[in-house]
């Protein structure tokens, strides 16, 4: 009896162990996901360098410990194995959070983050916001077909929470209208459910073969139609992304193998893009739905334009081998919420938003984890890994401090800009753009910061500055506002045909604008550069051509255009 006595005492208190363990694991995987929550404040001029510098801290910080956790042996056979369970109750924890806070939304109670969208959740978008949902939702899909199959009298934390973050997941991600986070969500959740039920799958395909097949052909009819629906649902945008994707596809042949830099892919998708339309051989739907897109909408281009293919396959193969690994585990939420990842990639931009770059992370580092085995290479090729990730989190978390500084000064030079106080501006934007930090030179400024000072310079008279400050916006951003005001500068200084250059170049970029057209209307009448073919052309396109978006500045223009041409005494 005594000794049943001691051996139950030493069971519970090493289930008390356990628990606290896990509770502490819990809480300390929290870090990494709260970045989540920084979304929900207005970021600094409408960027992410706080939120990104905040996740680069939280990672540092979590690598640590399981670092430091791995030179016990009790600690790496029993506890990070279990860290897959953790990662999905944090996950589900954030998306039952998430899925509430865009209820709320939707009802009224809290206010979106977006003036066009009712429902963002934490996120400024309501795209991102919809991406995490997707991803978090074969999370909660495994838990319930796991609980439903196999263990339907254990109600424990992980079923409970599967559970409510399911009903709430599919309450809100249908209003969150984002077509590729549904597709995601639909095709991961299949992927779980079928890994959870192979027996279940090879009995149908046995005896019930042709019933089975019929309904593989009836399901395959219907998501034909699905897609055509889906297509239809917001056809603009999906034919705006179908042209991003053979532009970005163009630009890719230029640098193949080493890319243009993160910052860079805009400006070199804008080029080929304004090549493309200059070729003129391009239909009208394409010339309407062009803009000047800050990312293609499509990770995997956007990444092989950035680094190249091969970081791109690289990549591929890591993402991948996660799937793999947390497949062979039957972590199959975890593999559905990569698999999730992956599709929403395919058509939006998730890794350009620190949450889903994060979530990314956590739904990999559970696979990290289980190559940590006994054997002394595969544990010190995982701990060199770890060490070289904590560093790089460092070195990006101090960049990105800088720059969040950076921004401080900017923000606080922009009230003078706004306030139409051009040659104060100009001198508060010159000792930021002047005062670089020696330990970043590759850090890349920002396009609107370099407009903004540019447009300044113009508005005081400094043209030539002006044009060298827009030349390095060229180099980080495709907008043809920065060719309208280069050729602005250049018919200050009398330059015309250069200004007509930039005029035609600002045209070519992004057909459906109306304002370079305008610009050379004003250029072609002017006395010293009176051309009047060119300006019935140029006001031809002015008039006949449909904005996209009408507005009170179009109207102004359009009554302008007619006004020169009344004084010139051309008819059209």
């Amino acid at each position: 009896m005594e000794e049943d006595r001691v051996i139950e005492k030493w069971r519970l208190k090493q289930k008390i162990k356990d628990k606290t363990v896990y509770t502490i694991w819990f809480l300390l995987t929290l870090l990494p996901l709260s970045v989540i929550l920084l979304n929900a404040g207005d970021m600094l001029m409408g960027t992410q360098e706080e939120a990104w510098c905040w996740m680069y801290g939280c990672w540092c910080v979590y690598l640590l410990v399981p670092l430091m956790g791995c030179f016990l042996p009790r600690f790496r056979a029993e506890t990070l194995p279990r860290i897959a369970d953790v990662v999905s109750a944090v996950l589900m924890l954030y998306g039952i959070i998430e899925a509430w806070w865009g209820l709320a939304q939707l009802w009224g109670w809290i206010p979106s983050n977006h003036a066009r969208f009712a429902v963002t959740g934490s996120f400024a978008n309501p795209g991102p916001y919809s991406g995490f949902l997707a991803i978090v939702f074969p999370v909660a899909v495994h838990e319930c077909v796991y609980w439903y199959l196999y263990d339907k009298k254990c109600w424990n934390f992980l079923r409970c929470m599967g559970w409510v973050t399911l009903v709430s997941l599919l309450l809100v991600l249908p209003a969150g209208m984002s077509r590729t986070a549904w597709i995601a969500a639909l095709v991961s959740a299949g992927y779980v459910y079928v890994s959870l039920t192979p027996y279940t799958m090879a009995k149908w395909f046995g005896p019930y073969k042709k019933i089975t097949w019929t309904i593989v052909a009836v399901a395959f009819v219907a998501l034909v139609a699905a897609g055509s629906g889906l297509y239809h649902l917001k056809k603009d945008s999906a034919d705006g992304r179908l042209l991003m994707w053979k532009v970005a596809a163009s630009a890719l042949q230029e640098h193949p193998l080493t890319g243009n830099g993160w910052n860079g892919v805009a400006a070199v998708y804008g080029q080929a893009q304004e090549d493309y339309f200059a070729k003129g051989d391009y239909t009208e739907t394409e010339a309407r739905v062009a803009d000047a897109p800050e990312y293609v909408f499509n990770e995997y281009l956007q990444v092989a334009l950035a680094w190249g293919i091969p970081v791109l396959v690289v990549a591929l193969a890591v993402i991948g081998w996660g799937i793999y690994v947390m497949h062979q585990y039957l972590e199959c939420g975890l593999s559905g919420g990569l698999i999730a990842f992956a599709i929403f990639a395919f058509a939006s931009y998730p890794l350009q938003c620190p949450a889903l770059v994060s979530t990314l992370a956590l739904l990999l580092f559970p696979a990290l984890v289980r190559l940590l085995r006994p054997g002394k290479i595969k544990n010190l090729v995982c701990f060199s890994i770890a060490w070289i990730t904590c560093i790089v989190c460092v070195e990006l978390h101090l960049q990105k401090e800088y720059i969040a500084e950076k921004y401080r000064l900017w923000s606080k030079s922009q009230v003078l800009y706004q306030a139409g106080m051009y040659r104060q501006a100009a001198g508060e934007y010159r000792k930021i753009y002047e005062n670089p930090c020696y330990a970043y030179p590759w850090v890349d400024w920002n396009p609107r910061f370099l407009f903004e000072y540019a447009r300044s310079l113009h508005k005081i008279g400094l043209w030539d500055e002006s044009t060298v400050i827009l030349k390095e916006a060229l180099k980080v951003s495709g907008d043809p506002m920065i060719l309208n005001l280069i050729g602005k500068n250049e018919s200050a200084m009398y330059r015309f045909d250069s200004a007509e250059r930039y005029y035609r170049k600002a045209a070519d970029r992004v057909p459906s604008r109306i304002y370079p057209h305008y610009l050379m209307v004003k250029l072609f009448s002017y006395r010293d550069n009176y051309q009047p073919e060119k300006l019935k052309e140029a006001a031809r396109m002015v008039l006949t051509k449909e904005p996209k978006v009408p507005s009170t500045a179009i109207r102004q223009m359009k009554e302008e255009t007619q006004k020169i041409l009344k004084e010139k005494q051309i008819e059209l």
